[in-house]
């Protein structure tokens, strides 16, 4: 049990609600682990719960996925009515519809920040950047800097408003001459150097001794390790990768959310992506996924640990690694276990199944999906992988040369080489000869 001049935080993010895995739905794997998370929430006994982005999978959501999520809450804060929940958008939820119930759910001190704000003055409202967690009334164990995931032109934005002369010395005369300082020759890092900057000396401001300073973002940080499939690049790629020193040195946790993978960054175990709960995509599968516990105590961070997400389905990618030809592959499939059919479907194994093809095999997706059928497993996909060596010509003339000096036959013999590994057999060969005379020379009505 906390000494009550201690506080716990769990950071978690990239639910993905309302995901699909090639039209598979996880609403079960979602499930399962909001119950897992609201047991967890009370047995150590945590104090503020912070989701940094992508709750939703999409803009906008199904109606199963914004039920899961209410009802999440609403158990919540009867397993455990003290806790705090604090939530930003990201990349996939659309701030408008996340924010729009934001006025109910602080009944139930539910904060929810989807966007930037501006007063009548035209001035960022910073106050809703800063939330106060845990301690007494009137006394917070600590304050958390909570930016929302921002677009490239709502950064933009910030830069232009926090230097106007710029806009005004490239309109004088000569203007188009001057050489633009450093600061604002990339928009989108100069905007969001100056959110952080008035967002950080606001929390400096009200922060007084004794409390922990604490920040929760979504982005693509410097040095972070992306998940393939998955992910998508954010603030115009890698080129807008966020430097950490965006966030300052004075806070005592950074709470990261759009990376997939768990992972502490440059080695720093206060700056952390908790990763997602579930694997989003096959490659995922391979690490475990968690959420993170961190501590503080006096105002500054005490401890922090990863808690491993229990994995309701598993995913499985046959071969595991590499790939199998045709016949290599259907045997591994009919080697899966029996479907028993008082198996609950949403139970089964995801199976990814991948074929090397030296040689065409027609319908192997067909026949691996009509042998899956029997076993217990769902098949997400057949991925096929040609082993042809000749490289595409290079360019568009090159292209029209090959294509006006081959014959028919020589194109098939050439892509034929590009797709798979040796000669043409002779059986395909003479098939592709009958179809050319037929086309060539009419066949029989």
């Amino acid at each position: 049990m906390l000494a009550p001049s201690c506080m716990r935080i769990l950071h978690t993010a990239d639910w993905h609600l309302g995901h699909t895995l090639r039209d598979h739905s996880r609403v079960v794997e979602h499930a399962a682990f909001l119950r897992w998370l609201v047991q967890t929430i009370v047995d150590r006994e945590v104090d503020a719960l912070l989701i940094a982005g992508d709750v939703f999978d999409a803009a906008n959501p199904p109606p199963a996925a914004w039920r899961m999520w209410f009802e999440f809450l609403g158990e919540l804060k009867r397993a455990r009515p003290q806790v705090q929940v604090v939530v930003i958008a990201g990349n996939h939820d659309s701030a408008a519809r996340l924010e729009a119930p934001r006025e109910l759910l602080s009944a139930f001190d539910v904060r929810v920040i989807g966007a930037l704000r501006r007063g009548d003055d035209g001035r960022l409202v910073v106050q809703e950047l800063l939330v106060p967690l845990g301690g007494e009334a009137g006394r917070p164990a600590a304050w958390c800097v909570a930016i929302p995931f921002l677009r490239a032109s709502d950064v933009v934005a910030l830069s232009v408003a926090k230097d106007e002369r710029v806009d005004a010395a490239v309109g004088t005369p000569g203007g188009a001459d001057l050489v633009l300082p450093e600061a604002v020759a990339d928009p989108v890092l100069d905007g969001m150097r100056a959110l952080h900057d008035e967002v950080f000396a606001a929390a400096r401001a009200l922060r007084r001794p004794g409390q922990a300073l604490v920040a929760m973002a979504h982005g693509y940080l410097v040095g972070g390790a992306i998940s393939e499939l998955s992910e998508r690049k954010v603030l115009g790629g890698n080129q807008h990768a966020l430097p950490l020193d965006l966030f300052p040195d004075d806070c005592d946790y950074v709470a990261l959310g759009h990376l997939h993978r768990p992972q502490q960054l440059a080695g720093r175990e206060h700056v952390r992506y908790s990763g997602s709960p579930l694997p989003l995509s096959m490659p995922e599968r391979l690490h475990p996924h968690h959420v993170v516990c961190a501590d503080f105590a006096a105002g500054a961070l005490a401890k922090v640990w990863s808690l491993r997400v229990p994995r309701t389905v598993e995913l499985v990618r046959i071969p595991d690694r590499g790939e199998l030809e045709p016949e290599a592959a259907l045997a591994a499939v009919a080697a899966l276990p029996p479907r028993d059919n008082e198996a609950e479907p949403s139970s089964l194994p995801f199976v990814e199944v991948v074929v090397r093809l030296p040689q065409p095999s027609p319908r192997i997706g067909e026949r691996i999906a009509r042998l899956i059928e029997s076993r217990a497993a769902r098949l997400v996909r057949v991925e096929v992988v040609l082993t042809g060596t000749v490289a595409a010509p290079v360019g568009a003339a090159a292209r029209t040369q090959d294509l006006t000096s081959l014959t028919p036959e020589q194109l098939f013999v050439r892509r034929y080489a590009k797709d798979h590994a040796g000669p043409v057999p002779e059986a395909l060969l003479d098939t592709f000869r009958a179809l050319l005379d037929e086309v060539e020379h009419g066949g029989a009505p």
